[in-house]
């Protein structure tokens, strides 16, 4: 009955993805068409490659998702993982603590492959060419995240409560409790996209698409000539 609830609390929380909309251009390009296409959000795109945790217990199952589903070609989300999770573990700790790094290991077990826990500090964390599973500290919560890529003094995290974000070294160190979680099996794909993090999104990323306003257009609205338009 637990695992049903727990199943049923999931589903209700899944929305439909909406249709394409047709997207009006405007005047930015005369004469341009109306196309039709898939608007995604800042929120969307943040979790590009992702599978984004639905309950405030279920980071596990949400980076469990994720390595399989990019790292070793598989086709999974959260609630087939959270379901199967709750079926070797006790249902009553995983809502009040979350799921354990030994739950992880015996479902990875279970299902034919191997999960371990080293003990790493920075450095050697970098030196690892497969997505790790690691468990930081936010504000008292503990949280399980994937250490994607480290860039020197910064290390790009897939966050399956905040998305795709960059921590520099002295914030991870500070949250991270120095073990590094690596899931094991057959089709490891080593070229996974994991260890291909997005770049941050950023505002100036967003006007990185510019445009100018004609002088004869901008006279028509009160601007003196020789103004710089370009935004």
């Amino acid at each position: 009955m637990a695992v049903l609830a727990a199943a049923m609390t999931l589903s209700s929380c899944a929305t439909a993805p909406a249709g394409p909309t047709d997207i009006w251009l405007g005047q930015l390009t005369p004469g341009a068409p109306v196309v039709s296409t898939q608007p995604r959000s800042w929120m969307e795109m943040k979790f590009d490659g992702l599978v984004r945790q639905q309950a405030d217990f279920s980071c596990g199952a949400a980076v469990m998702a994720t390595i399989f589903n990019h790292a070793y070609g598989h086709s999974t989300n959260e609630h087939q993982v959270l379901v199967n999770m709750l079926r070797i573990a006790d249902p009553d700790i995983v809502r009040e603590r979350g799921f354990s790094l030994l739950d992880m290991k015996n479902y990875a077990a279970s299902i034919g492959m191997a999960a371990e826990g080293y003990r790493l500090d920075y450095d050697q964390l970098a030196e690892i060419e497969i997505p790790a599973i690691v468990l930081i500290d936010v504000r008292g919560y503990k949280h399980f995240v994937i250490a994607r890529r480290i860039f020197g003094d910064r290390i790009a995290i897939g966050d399956p409560a905040l998305g795709n974000r960059v921590m520099t070294r002295p914030q991870f160190e500070e949250a991270w409790n120095g073990i590094a979680f690596i899931v094991m099996g057959d089709g490891y794909e080593p070229e996974n996209s994991l260890l291909d993090p997005p770049p941050p999104l950023s505002a100036s990323r967003l006007l990185e698409a510019t445009a100018s306003l004609p002088a004869a257009s901008a006279a028509e609205y009160g601007f003196a000539p020789g103004y710089d338009f370009t935004f």
